[in-house]
């Protein structure tokens, strides 16, 4: 059959409707994310931040930019000490000889629950308590967004607690907006949230319908009656908590307490950290830090997202200066964070971020390690079984054994896997080369004072399908969720009961 000409015509017209939608759903996308990412803002101190805190002598960020402290909002959550340099050697998968690297101790930053996250949260937060202590009232309500193993909803909930979001006066709102793969590192993660008593309403994936999700559109866009706290808290306040950490690490080496590596690898969840310590990396250059001064130092980002990674393969999403309009991606998170810092008096990093993003950032975006978002590829499943085997950490300078790593299928193991192929690939080379892991998964699991198993076995069945799915990876972690014959005692060893 012969196409005729108006055939024709209404199948172009139907292909550009299609294009059209698209594009608009995409644009529409972008406007949401970037309403949502500038949502915390910024905002100075209290008093009682500048009393209780010191923030000039305790926060690594000001110790080199002193003038901000009385300018941005910071909460030190804790943490009183740097968290500490440990060395990880594990067999070569092709011969068994040691691979050794270095690692940044970020899961062991807080005893109640660490990783990453933390810093993150130290501005974030702060500038939460500052705005709401100003009398704006959307900031008593929190939503913190992510996934069903998201990191970012436990360590909101954990820290901000110690901050007025304690359930009586604020609370911190959970959206577990779809899920991750079946795995009980994920699971564990939604009981620990629901262990506490400050967690106000929570909506997940199998609780969705046009309604709610239209609904829910609406407060995030207009942000009066609560305030939305993007993906993995990426935004200008969390992107600059991440410099404290690469400024923090620059200062070890300086003082000897650690090499100066050659390459640092991190996972690319919500593009936070790996902003926040291309920013920071910038930082220790412009105001002559003698550390990370290699010249071929990198940071390398591994994608642990199959929808990101599939991107980078693509169009190199994160890095390419086209997508800069678009929330979470590596050149709008730091190009975000540069304007922040220049709105608060710091210096204008802009020119010298892009430069570093283009010249010194490696993205791993390889399928079969990244595999789906939220679990263990084949081949990162493997890594993570020979560090369980034979894997172990030691401290730096007394080669004395010290705390395993968590190391997650949804993050850790999709940043180990090509840090170990480079080394791999280098060892037998004259040049010395010093790599380094940012370890982000918290060494601990957090539990609260709320029994957290009926709430649980109450979930929408979508949520306890999934959650009796998900299969303990490790065999340094055993336990199992069983919502219809299990019982609390087959997770429980695997928590630490928080106390305030």
């Amino acid at each position: 059959m012969e196409s005729t000409p108006s055939m024709s015509v209404c199948v172009a017209a139907a292909a550009a409707l299609i294009v059209t939608c698209v594009v608009t759903c995409l644009l529409s996308l972008a406007l949401l994310l970037r309403r949502i990412s500038s949502a915390v803002g910024l905002a100075g101190p209290t008093t009682a931040m500048l009393k209780e805190e010191e923030p000039a002598k305790n926060c690594p960020l000001f110790r080199h930019l002193p003038k901000l402290a009385t300018k941005f909002a910071w909460r030190s959550l804790g943490v009183q000490k740097a968290t500490p340099i440990h060395i990880c050697k594990i067999p070569s998968k092709d011969d068994g000889k040691e691979l050794s690297f270095l690692l940044k101790r970020e899961d062991l930053i807080l005893d109640n629950y660490g990783g990453n996250k933390v810093r993150t949260l130290q501005h974030q937060l702060a500038v939460c308590e500052a705005r709401r202590e100003g009398g704006e009232k959307a900031f008593q309500q929190l939503v913190s967004l992510g996934s069903g193993g998201s990191n970012q909803v436990i360590a909101t909930v954990v820290h901000a607690r110690k901050l007025g979001w304690d359930g009586k006066e604020g609370d911190i709102n959970c959206c577990w907006f779809d899920e991750d793969e079946p795995d009980l590192d994920n699971t564990l993660n939604m009981l620990s949230v629901l262990s506490f008593p400050n967690v106000g309403f929570t909506h997940t994936w199998g609780k969705f319908g046009m309604g709610k999700t239209l609904g829910a559109i609406r407060e995030a866009w207009t942000q009066s009656n609560m305030v939305p706290m993007l993906l993995g808290g990426n935004c200008p306040s969390g992107v600059l908590g991440q410099v404290g950490g690469i400024l923090e690490l620059a200062e070890q080496i300086v003082a000897g307490e650690s090499p100066d590596p050659t390459r640092i690898y991190v996972p690319i969840g919500s593009g936070c950290t790996v902003s926040g310590l291309i920013l920071g990396t910038v930082l220790v250059r412009h105001i002559g830090i003698k550390a990370l001064s290699s010249p071929h130092f990198k940071i390398v980002g591994c994608n642990v997202h199959d929808g990101f990674a599939a991107g980078d393969r693509a169009l190199r999403l994160h890095i390419n200066p086209l997508f800069k309009f678009m929330p979470l991606t590596i050149t709008h998170s730091v190009l975000s964070a540069c304007q922040a810092l220049v709105e608060m008096g710091g210096p204008d990093l802009t020119k010298e971020a892009l430069e570093f993003i283009q010249s010194s950032v490696s993205l791993r975006s390889d399928k079969d390690v990244v595999g789906k978002y939220g679990g263990h590829s084949d081949l990162t499943r493997e890594t993570a079984k020979r560090y369980d085997e034979k894997g172990t950490v030691t401290n730096l300078k007394t080669g004395s054994k010290e705390k395993n790593l968590w190391m997650c299928g949804h993050f850790v193991a999709k940043a180990v896997h090509p840090l170990l192929q480079d080394l791999e690939a280098t060892r037998d080379s004259e040049s010395e080369e010093q790599y380094m892991l940012w370890m982000t998964k918290s060494a601990v699991q957090p539990r609260g004072n709320v029994d957290e198993w009926p709430k649980f076995v109450r979930s929408d069945d979508a949520v306890k399908k999934w959650a009796n799915k998900g299969k303990a990876e490790s065999v340094l972690r055993p336990g199992h969720v069983d919502t219809n014959d299990g019982k609390p005692e087959d997770y429980r060893n695997l928590m630490t009961e928080i106390v305030y």
